[in-house]
């Protein structure tokens, strides 16, 4: 799908593939066709890549100069809120004037932006001007999403260390489901956080290969822009290291919990194995079949078995208990 904005006296108007040239102020290609590829390309002039050409990891690759043609890839944060959050690579394509940005997902920050670039009174200068609006617009939606994950993971260590307490309250034992799904949780918000830097470690690439003379990009306020837009990426690729940190230290935190759980179960059963070996030897002392048993013939016989059978199992009891192991 091709959708081309185009800067009028009134503002910004919205079109499709028939206002396809080099006149317009934006380009946004949504998963085109080969069809629709050519026709941009025959238009405009540009060489635009194929998506496995996106894909790439190499610098040379996702960074390239064609004459006065800027080429950048950079993989974009999509799908933050969902189940399967990805990073999704965007090219955005500056020349001249012309902004063209070829993407086979549709990341938030886009779509908001474009949903609100006609709405604006004030039409951006050229392409550059976009661009810049783009990166400021991504960086502001990850920004969010890292806001987002801070508070999950502040929740998280709640959960853990945090137990309610005071005579009104009893401890409450984190169970093995609970656990199970911290344990999902802090996986998907490292994930997260992972795919978020990727996508401030290409804008910041982007920030660099960027002329940042003085009207480089046609535009006055481009060296402010993207020294500011440099100095937000920075302050959140710091912020991402924090919570990496943070969330290792919370997934241990999580693993020594279970293994502390584990161990209470397997201390509860040998200290019950403990406690019944006695009365088991017991029972298996007046269990045996001899002839001559001097308590067999006894009237308080059964009692006697029975009494020192609960006594040699108290009395173990008693003992773990005044050394604290129960």
């Amino acid at each position: 799908m091709i959708t081309t904005y185009h800067a009028t006296a009134r503002g910004v108007s919205v079109g499709g593939a028939e206002g396809a040239g080099r006149d317009a102020l934006w380009i946004d290609l949504l998963a085109p066709s080969a069809e629709e590829i050519a026709l941009v390309e025959a238009r405009t002039g540009l060489d635009l890549p194929s998506r496995d050409r996106m894909q790439e990891i190499e610098a040379s690759s996702r960074l390239s100069r064609l004459g006065e043609a800027l080429a950048m890839t950079v993989p974009v944060l999509t799908g933050a809120t969902g189940f399967e959050p990805r990073n999704s690579a965007v090219t955005f394509i500056l020349s001249g004037g012309l902004l063209v940005t070829l993407r086979h997902d549709t990341p938030h920050a886009m779509a908001t932006f474009a949903a609100a670039l006609p709405a604006s009174a004030t039409p951006p200068a050229n392409g550059a001007a976009v661009l810049l609006s783009l990166m400021e617009a991504i960086v502001d939606r990850i920004a969010d999403v890292l806001q987002d994950l801070g508070a999950g993971l502040d929740g998280i260590s709640h959960r853990i260390f945090h137990q309610p307490h005071g005579p009104q309250h009893r401890p409450r034992r984190t169970g093995s489901r609970e656990m199970e799904a911290l344990l999902r949780t802090i996986g998907r918000t490292g994930d997260l956080s992972g795919k978020a830097r990727e996508t401030l470690l290409g804008l910041k690439r982007v920030t660099a290969f960027l002329p940042h003379g003085s009207g480089a990009l046609g535009l006055d306020d481009a060296p402010e822009r993207l020294r500011a837009i440099d100095q937000d990426l920075h302050s959140l690729a710091e912020y991402t290291d924090f919570l990496g940190n943070k969330i290792a230290f919370l997934l241990d935190a999580t693993l020594g919990m279970i293994g502390i759980q584990q161990n209470q179960v397997i201390k509860l059963f040998t200290i019950m194995s403990v406690l019944f070996l006695p009365p088991t030897l017991v029972a298996s002392w007046y269990g045996m079949n001899y002839r001559i048993m001097p308590e067999l013939q006894w009237e308080w016989g059964y009692a006697y078995a029975i009494a020192l059978a609960v006594l040699s199992a108290v009395l173990p009891y008693l003992f773990f208990r005044r050394k604290g192991w129960v």
